[in-house]
Parts: structure tokens; sequence; C-alpha cells
């Protein structure tokens, strides 16, 4: 196997944790697009963090699979994917922030 499949590999690891990072923090941001009603924002709040550990599920099971099965097109995807993620989650929290003044 490839020794760059390894970092690649290692690197999906800690962007996925960035990912969930960044989403738990981003969650008021995103309730704050759903509703006004306060309740209404922590429901989503918490719906939204629940639904972080299915997407950190999902990111760890085809990072392994393309790792472990040595599919080197699905680690690539993957590590895009998680980019891209990233980059809305960061512009869509700051977008909500900078337009509620916070």
């Amino acid at each position: 196997m490839d020794q760059h499949l390894t970092y690649i590999f290692a690197a999906n690891i800690f962007l996925t944790f960035i990912d969930a990072t960044v989403g738990y923090y981003a969650a008021p941001a995103v309730a704050l697009l759903v509703g006004t009603d306060e309740e209404e924002v922590g429901r989503t709040v918490l719906s939204v963090r629940r639904l972080l550990s299915w997407v950190v599920t999902l990111y760890m099971f085809f990072n392994c699979l393309a790792y472990f099965d040595n599919k080197e097109w699905l680690l690539y995807f993957t590590t895009a994917v998680l980019a891209v993620d990233i980059t809305a989650q960061l512009l869509l929290f700051r977008k909500v922030i900078g337009r509620r003044g916070r």
C-alpha cells in the first residue's frame, strides 16, 4: 500500500474530528436559519448535534473502507467531501453570525 494513502487516511481522521467540532459549534447558527422560536431553536440544535454522530460514523466508515480496500478514488472523494462540508459549515456560520450581529 502506498505511503501517501496512509497520510491521507490519517488526515481524514483529523478532518472528521474538525468537521464534528465545527458542526457542534455551528449548530446554533443552523438552528437560527430554521426558526425564531426559542424552543424550536433548542430542539433543532439538539437534532443537528445528534445527526453529527451519524455523519462522523459515515465519514469514518468510508475512510476505513477506502483505505483498507485500497480504493484510492474513494479516499480522495471522502477527503473532498470532508473539505467541502467543513467549508460550507464555516461559511454558513459566518453568514448567520454576521447577519445577527453576534
